[in-house]
């Protein structure tokens, strides 16, 4: 019933417009028209390309001369917008009944100077969605946009750092590869990619992993999860946005919600950045330049060096950004249009091998990324009777990434094989040791275009539709050469699962086309209003016949809602709402998985005296077309309620969030039951020959003869990428802003959560015990894990702009935290129960397969016998009872002061009251870190000129 409701309110809301229209035809309300200027409060000069809004809808920027024509518009109450880079926003309410003319809007410079400075994230009106500000980032002091999520509710402060991977993370506790691959990263309109991303060793053997050894080369890469947000450098960002909810169905792809990354634009004065701690440092310079024709250049390069440990540089981190755009406000068939085309180069270096240290340890590595952007962006505000605007963005993306591993084998498997047929052939002997070198090269390249067509409907009075609709495509695919190496010198193997070189540019590429539409509803109620958005997205993904199944089809509806119960000029209560679906797409390392080479030994006989007396043989199976064709898009539900307030200078909002995320991506074992022929040859056998099959040798007796054969067994594993898990979370987001007491010039602002999450694998599995067993056991699904966590911030902050001064300082608490381990049915039913002894449990079974493939389901009496009993899986008794730490408390502290006009130096302590505290495990052996490591570090500016 819901999903019929919900697909008929959509139905409506979009084909509401069409009524409207008509009636708006007959109608013989006047129309009028808003024009001026705006200028810099500091200098008169004008402000060029700022953007003026009104009721968050309609709205043009300024041209060369700062002015601006708005017309079209509707008597009654409405609300202006008008914001640039460098400058406090102004917002204003105006009632309009008559053409306004020459109306002069002054932006003050951004200054510590100034009465009201917002370092938080701010809340918007669009639900569970949170907004920092260029005031805000300056004042954290970011070395990645992933250092802005710690301002968001219920995340909390860490220290800064570039030495691994960094990824988004929305409503999680910890990181989760499925939650930050579910985040769509729209910068400047366009999503970032790593749908093509398929730097891993080989998938059928090691998942997403770009190696099996435990020496941090994982942490460099991102194959099967997120972007990378280390690509982005954050001194370069005016503004992000991030929505935890439901978003706008013009954003695709997605699970866990959207960050929306806004890059500088427009004139700006020079600005020189340097940045230093005890792990890290950063250089950066900037400007922006004004044209003669009203377009501006803006321009900035950054580069930055960090270590996680000082001790071990090899595993430090370079990155050099560089961007450069051009935007203008150009004349179009008499419209104004606004362009922006943006280029970005990035690259971090990784170079382990120049590092003396290493040889210590006999491996090294290296990892790059290097890749460039170009994106085209526009908005042709045409105001007339068919559409009010025409919005179009393509982003073209090309990068290279190259994982290498230079690794000491001190126990080889003996023999290898190169052959990519399946059958017996020869083999090669391996020495006894050796050095292999492997290159995982990758080049995506990711396109990405999208159009949109507004048309907004005043009925007047301050009420008002926005219906749009739209199309976006998307194309992803990687031309890299993929797993390069030796064949006589191969990776070490921890199976007879084996490896051979894969090249990348023969997978296929994605191609994804979407069509939606929206409406958004602004009505008057009486003494109180509603504000309704309702869409529908239509996805479709072209898939290649390699994929086995056919096209891939969503549809994704999404409904938000506000409803305001009164707004007044001292108070305000508002009710907030939204149900959605979401998806997000297999990529290219789920769709199309390699080939599994298993190879075992059928002869290995080695003659230190006898040139002719060694031969090797292995028999080698080779499965192919191992794509899942029951794989399916990752499905994300979401349902929440909240109410915002305003009592006086008090603001406030609250929101209850519900999630059930399903069909997330991973890997499952899968069997493969090989049969071969192993040969019997003497130990005083010569010349020994492998012909057709058959080995030969010459006996004591000088005869030749044919080996004996006989037949042998073996249950391998490999890996599938499968729908194998899901996440189900609730919580409750909250933030309070208690307004500032004046006689201390400090300002409180309250924000936290509790966050329930539950993490399940919903597949049974495979698995051995040790890698020569006889059987292989089924284990049941129901494997996972309960998070709680509950903790508030309190910001106290204090500005006086007298002194150009702001600092603030955080207090962190965690009230509650827990995770237990857990194994359930479907029921919510434990499958754990003790052993007879009662001194651990255990996990039986479902059943096991013997080496010819036969299955015998478990039986209970299998547990205590010695044939079957190593295959229970045992634990303490603890192992699945509620593990919970002590509440903690931390502070933080972070500075900034303008010195002039020129000079800003800004300061930030964590954990500056050098807590440390380790919370040993009463579940199971080992310990955890409570708090962060204590930090520091500090930051000076340079802005040289002044803005026009």
């Amino acid at each position: 019933m819901m999903r019929r409701f919900l697909r008929l309110l959509t139905l409506t809301l979009l084909f509401l417009p069409t009524a409207y229209t008509s009636r708006a035809q007959k109608n013989t309300t006047p129309l009028y028209s808003i024009s001026g200027q705006v200028v810099n409060a500091e200098t008169g000069a004008p402000v060029p390309l700022a953007s003026f809004v009104v009721n968050n809808t309609l709205g043009v920027v300024t041209d060369e001369a700062g002015k601006f024509k708005l017309d079209r518009l509707k008597g009654g109450q409405i609300t202006y917008h008008v914001s640039f880079l460098g400058f406090s926003p102004v917002e204003r309410k105006i009632t309009l009944s008559a053409d306004i003319k020459d109306l002069k809007i002054a932006l003050e410079p951004l200054t510590l100077g100034l009465e009201e400075v917002v370092v938080t994230a701010q809340p918007t009106d669009a639900g569970s969605t949170s907004k920092i500000g260029e005031e805000a980032i300056r004042h954290i002091q970011p070395m990645s946009i992933s250092d802005m999520f710690q301002l968001l509710p219920g995340n909390l402060s860490t220290n800064p750092g570039l030495n691994v991977a960094s990824q988004a993370s929305i409503r999680e506790i910890g990181s989760n590869a499925n939650n930050a691959m579910g985040a769509a990263v729209v910068v400047d309109g366009a999503p970032l990619s790593n749908d093509s991303n398929l730097q891993a060793l080989s998938p059928s053997l090691a998942g997403s992993a770009s190696n099996q050894s435990m020496n941090g080369m994982n942490d460099q890469t991102t194959a099967g999860k997120g972007v990378d947000l280390r690509s982005i450098s954050p001194d370069n960002v005016e503004s992000m946005e991030v929505i935890r909810g439901i978003p706008s169905v013009e954003y695709g792809n997605l699970t866990s919600g959207v960050v929306i990354v806004k890059t500088k634009t427009g004139a700006t004065p020079w600005e020189a950045k340097f940045k230093a701690d005890p792990y890290s440092k950063m250089i950066y310079a900037g400007k922006g330049f004004a044209l003669d024709n009203g377009g501006a250049i803006n321009a900035g390069v950054d580069w930055t060096q960090s270590f996680g440990d000082t001790r071990k540089r090899y595993l430090g981190y370079d990155r050099i950004t560089a961007t450069i755009g051009y935007s203008n406000n150009i004349d179009v068939a008499g419209r104004p249009m606004l362009l922006r085309i943006n280029g970005t180069f990035y690259s971090n270096v990784n170079n382990s091998k120049t590092d003396p240290q290493m040889q210590i340890t006999s491996s090294t590595y290296e990892n790059q990324y290097i890749g460039a952007r170009l994106n085209l962006e526009g908005s042709w505000k045409l105001n007339g009777t068919v559409l009010s605007a025409l919005d179009y963005n393509l982003m073209v993306s090309q990068s290279y990434q190259s994982d290498r591993l230079h690794e000491y084998v001190s126990s080889p498997s003996g023999v290898i094989t190169n052959t990519t047929t399946p059958g017996m052939n020869e083999g090669i002997f391996l020495p006894s040791t050796y050095y292999s070198d492997y290159e995982i090269e990758g080049k995506p390249l990711n396109i990405y275009l999208q159009v949109k067509a507004n048309k907004i409907i005043q009925f007047g009075g301050g009420n008002f539709t926005n219906l749009r609709i739209g199309a976006d495509w998307r194309y992803d695919t990687n031309y890299g050469r993929g797993l390069i190496f030796d064949v006589l010198l191969p990776p070490q193997s921890t199976s007879s699962q084996t490896l051979r070189p894969r090249s990348f540019r023969d997978i296929p590429a994605l191609n994804n086309l979407a069509l939606f539409a929206e409406d958004r509803l602004n009505l008057k109620l009486g003494s109180t209003s509603l504000a309704l958005q309702a869409g529908v997205r239509l996805t479709n993904m072209f898939l290649d016949p390699q994929a086995r199944q056919d096209d891939i089809f969503t549809v994704e509806p999404r409904v938000n809602l506000t409803y305001t119960l009164f707004d007044g000029p001292k108070s305000m209560l508002a009710l907030t709402g939204g149900w959605g679906l979401s998806y997000k797409a297999p990529t290219l390392l789920y769709l199309y998985p390699d080939n599994v080479y298993f190879d075992r030994v059928s002869l290995a006989k080695v003659s230190n005296s006898d040139p002719n007396g060694s031969l090797a043989v292995l028999s080698t199976d080779i499965l192919t077309n191992l794509a899942n064709p029951d794989l399916k898009p990752a499905r994300s539900r979401k349902f929440e309620a909240g109410l915002t307030f305003r009592l006086g200078t008090v603001r406030g909002a609250v929101t209850y969030f519900h999630e059930k995320h399903t069909n997330e991506f991973g890997f499952a074992s899968r069997p493969h039951y090989m049969h071969y022929v192993t040969f019997d040859v003497p130990t005083s056998a010569t010349d020994l020959r492998f012909e057709e099959g058959q080995v030969t040798y010459t006996d004591q007796a000088g005869q030749k003869t044919t080996a004996a054969t006989r037949q042998d067994d073996y249950i391998g594993t490999y890996y599938t990428p499968t729908n194998n898990s899901r996440s189900e979370k609730q919580g409750v987001e909250y933030s309070l802003d208690l307004g500032t007491w004046r006689a201390l010039r400090t300002s409180l602002f309250i924000d936290g959560a509790w966050f329930h999450i539950r993490r399940t694998d919903e597949q049974d599995y495979y698995s051995k015990v040790t890698e020569n067993d006889d059987y292989i056991r089924l284990m049941p699904a129901g494997s996972g894990t309960i998070q709680d966590r509950v903790n508030t911030n309190f910001r106290f902050i204090t500005h006086i702009p007298q002194l150009k001064l702001v600092f603030s300082t955080t207090m962190q608490v965690v009230w509650y935290e827990s995770e237990q381990n857990i194994w359930q049915d479907e029921a919510g039913n434990n499958r754990f129960q003790p052993t007879a002894d009662g001194q651990f449990l255990q996990i039986c079974p479902l059943g096991f397969y013997d080496k010819q493939g036969n299955y015998t389901p478990w039986q209970t009496e299998f547990a205590s016998d010695s044939r079957y009993s190593q295959m229970v899986s045992r634990s303490l008794l603890t192992a699945y009872d509620r593990e919970t730490f002590r509440p903690w408390v931390m502070f933080n502290f972070r500075l900034t002061k303008e010195i002039g006009r020129i000079v800003e130096l800004s300061f930030t302590a964590n954990n500056f009251t050098r807590t440390s505290r380790w919370h040993y495990y009463d579940t199971r052996t080992g310990y955890k870190q409570i708090y962060p490591d204590m930090y520091f570090g500090a930051e000076l500016k340079l802005h040289i000129g002044s803005k026009r």
